[in-house]
C-alpha cells in the first residue's frame, strides 16, 4: 500500500511525514523503495496500538485537537509503520474526513472492533472516553491469547528438542555401533536392530522424508485456510475432551468482552453482533454471529438466541446476558461476564500445564529409555560374551 496518486513534497527527508494515498515511491531511489518496501511489510503490535488509544484518550481529554494530538503522536512512535498510517489519519483528518473512516485503510492493523468504536466515538463527542476502554480492552485481549500461546509453547518446544536429540542418536550414533558390531561379526539386539533400520531409512531417504512432509504440511495448510476446512479443524477442536473447554471460555471472553466495549460506545445491538463476528478467532461462533444477527433484527432477544447453541456458550453466559438486557445494562453485564472468562481462561492454562508437565516427562523418559536401552544393549551383550 505504499503508493498510488502523487507525490508528497515531505518524502525523503523523513520517514514518518509519508501518508499513503499521496505518497509515490516511483521516483525514489532504488535503497528508498526498498526500504519502503520493508516498512510496508512491517507488522504493528497489539501493544504499540493499546499505547497509541492510551494516549490518544488521554490528548483528546486534556482538550488537544485530534488533528494536532495525532501528529505529537506520529512523531513519538518509533515504529516506522504505524508512524505512517497514524501520520496518513491526521492527513485525512486535516481534509475533513473522520478518523475512523481513514482506519479503514489498514484492515491488518486495526480490527473492526476498533474501527466501530472510534466511529461511535466521533458521532457522539465522547471518543476520549471510549479510547480509554478500547486501550484497556485491547490490552486485555492481548494479555488472554499471549496467555494461550504460551501454555502451547512448552509441549511443542520440549517435543522439537526430544524429536531432534533422537534424530542424532539414530542416525548418527547407532550406525557407527552397526560399523563397529558388523566388523566384530556380532549379532545386534533386537530393538538396537529396529532402531538402526530406522535410522538408516531417515538417512538414505531424508529428502523424501522431508518433501514428504513439506507437501502435507502445505496440504493441510491450504485446507485449514478454507471455509470448509477452517470449521471442520474448529469442530474437531471443539470435540477435543479438554481443549473444548478452553476454546469455549476463550471464544466467550472474546464475545462477551467486544460486545460490551460496543454496547457501551452506542453501536446500534445488530452492527455490534456483525463487528463483533469479525473478532472472534472459531469459525463456529463466526457463524453464529450471523444467527444471532437475524434474530436479533427479528426482535428476538440475543439471550434467547444463544441459548439455541448451549455447545458455544454456557447457561451462565446466557442467564447473566438475559439479565442485562433485561435491566437495561447489557455492557456492564458483558464486561463482568469478560473479565469472569478471562480468569476462567487462566484457571484452566494453568490446569492444563500442571497436568501436562508429568505427561511431558514421561514420554521424554520412555523415549529415552527405549534409546538407552538400543544402545547399551549391544554393549552389554558384547560384554557378555567376552566374559
Amino acid at each position: 500500500m505504499t503508493s498510488v496518486n502523487s507525490k508528497l513534497g515531505v518524502s525523503a527527508e523523513k520517514e514518518t511525514t509519508v501518508v499513503y494515498g499521496v505518497y509515490d515511491s516511483s521516483a525514489q531511489p532504488f535503497a528508498v523503495r526498498m526500504n519502503d518496501l520493508f516498512i510496508d511489510r512491517q507488522k504493528v503490535k497489539i501493544e504499540e496500538k493499546s499505547y497509541f488509544f492510551h494516549l490518544l484518550a488521554v490528548m483528546l481529554d486534556a482538550g488537544i485537537p485530534v488533528m494536532r494530538a495525532l501528529r505529537i503522536l506520529a512523531k513519538k512512535t518509533t515504529h516506522e509503520r504505524f508512524a505512517r498510517i497514524i501520520n496518513t489519519i491526521a492527513y485525512d483528518v486535516e481534509r475533513g474526513k473522520r478518523a475512523s473512516q481513514s482506519m479503514t485503510k489498514f484492515p491488518d492493523v486495526f480490527k473492526d472492533s476498533e474501527v466501530g468504536v472510534v466511529r461511535s466515538g466521533e458521532a457522539i463527542g465522547n471518543l476520549g472516553k471510549l479510547l480509554f476502554r478500547l486501550a484497556e480492552q485491547t490490552q486485555r485481549s492481548h494479555e488472554l491469547f499471549l496467555k494461550v500461546r504460551g501454555a502451547m509453547i512448552y509441549p511443542i518446544a520440549v517435543m522439537i528438542a526430544l524429536f531432534i536429540s533422537g534424530g542424532i542418536v539414530v542416525t548418527v550414533v547407532i550406525p557407527k555401533l552397526d560399523l563397529f558390531f558388523t566388523q566384530s561379526n556380532f549379532e545386534m539386539p533386537t530393538l538396537t536392530l529396529v532402531v538402526l533400520k530406522v535410522g538408516r531409512f531417515f538417512v538414505e531417504f531424508s529428502w523424501l522424508v522431508l518433501i514428504a512432509l513439506v507437501l502435507v504440511g502445505l496440504i493441510m495448510s491450504f485446507y485449514a485456510n478454507t471455509l470448509n476446512g477452517r470449521r471442520r479443524v474448529d469442530g474437531w477442536l471443539l470435540g477435543v475432551p479438554w481443549l473444548k473447554h478452553v476454546i469455549r471460555k476463550y471464544n466467550v471472553a472474546q464475545f462477551v468482552q467486544v460486545m460490551s466495549l460496543l454496547v457501551d460506545a452506542g453501536v446500534p445491538i445488530h452492527d455490534a453482533i456483525k463487528i463483533t463476528e469479525g473478532a472472534l478467532s472459531n469459525s463456529l461462533y463466526k457463524d453464529f454471529m450471523r444467527v444471532l444477527k437475524h434474530d436479533v433484527e427479528r426482535g428476538e432477544k440475543i439471550a434467547d438466541s444463544l441459548a439455541k447453541a448451549p455447545y458455544l456458550f454456557p447457561e451462565t453466559v446466557v442467564s447473566m446476558i438475559a439479565v442485562g438486557e433485561n435491566t437495561g445494562q447489557l455492557g456492564l453485564i458483558s464486561d463482568k461476564l469478560a473479565k469472569h472468562y478471562e480468569r476462567e481462561v487462566q484457571y484452566s492454562l494453568d490446569n492444563f500445564t500442571t497436568i501436562l508437565e508429568p505427561v511431558v516427562i514421561v514420554i521424554v523418559g520412555l523415549a529415552v529409555g527405549v534409546l538407552a536401552v538400543a544402545l547399551l544393549a549391544p554393549i552389554f551383550s558384547l560384554s557378555t560374551l567376552v566374559a
